[in-house]
């Protein structure tokens, strides 16, 4: 009588995974956790930009509040005042080019150790006023004196730092944020730096004109978001609140 043979299987044919497809495996979660990871950082992005376009209309709501309360823009903020105007009362500001007094409009938000409310990238707000007409912007009962015909807001916004186009001129004040970068870009790109300028003041740097750059965004070049205060929209609201003629 035959006994049918016991076969043992052969390495081979084991259970378990070889060589090759434990790494395989290793390139498939390798490309997908990359993927997810990319995704979630195009994420984290798109939603601080949300949220960095949202905070510069509530500036620019509270700075159109301010003018209508007071008659006049506030001054910038500056690396030593702790959030509010310099100098307190407006007149001829301390710095054209500074930060949001959000102390002076009282917003609130997250502040760096300078008291200075910061974007999404923890870099603060910075805001410029024209310094025009004698600092009338400013200066209390400087708008109504000047009479609104005679006023002659300065800064602009163009699409290049030569402004081949402009964008926006007569510009009474602008709000800036440098974005995830911090203005930080190669210092020969005109364009790129524009902005932020090449002027340090108080570890900070700050532009060193009246021009501003409003681009598309490009990765790893242009991230800055910008707003403008309108001189119609600014001056509708003032008469609209008896701060105008």
């Amino acid at each position: 009588m035959l006994v049918p043979s016991l076969r043992l299987p052969s390495r081979s044919n084991s259970a378990g995974f070889s060589l090759f497809e434990m790494a395989v495996v290793m390139v498939i979660m390798s490309l997908l956790l990359g993927g997810l990871l990319t995704s979630l950082t195009v994420a984290r992005e798109i939603s601080n930009r949300n949220s960095t376009e949202n905070q510069l209309d509530e500036v620019s709501e509270a700075l159109f509040g301010f003018a209508q309360a007071t008659g006049r823009l506030p001054c910038p903020a500056t690396a030593t005042s702790d959030g509010l105007e310099a100098p307190v009362g407006g007149g001829v500001c301390t710095q054209q080019h500074g930060f949001v007094p959000s102390a002076t409009l009282g917003l609130t938000g997250a502040v760096n150790d300078d008291g200075l409310l910061m974007d999404s990238w923890l870099s603060p707000l910075r805001y410029s006023v024209t310094t025009s007409n004698s600092s009338a912007f400013t200066t209390a009962d400087g708008m109504r004196s000047t009479t609104m015909d005679s006023l002659t807001p300065d800064l602009r916004v163009c699409d290049a730092a030569a402004c081949g186009t402009e964008i926006a001129s007569a510009v009474p004040a602008i709000l800036l944020s440098l974005g995830p970068d911090w203005g930080e870009f190669d210092a020969s790109d005109v364009d790129a730096t524009e902005n932020s300028g090449e002027t340090t003041v108080s570890g900070y740097r700050l532009p060193n004109d009246g021009d501003f750059v409003n681009s598309d965004y490009i990765e790893d070049r242009f991230d800055d978001m910008i707003l403008w205060v309108s001189a119609s929209l600014l001056y509708t609201k003032m008469i609209s609140a008896g701060q105008l003629p």
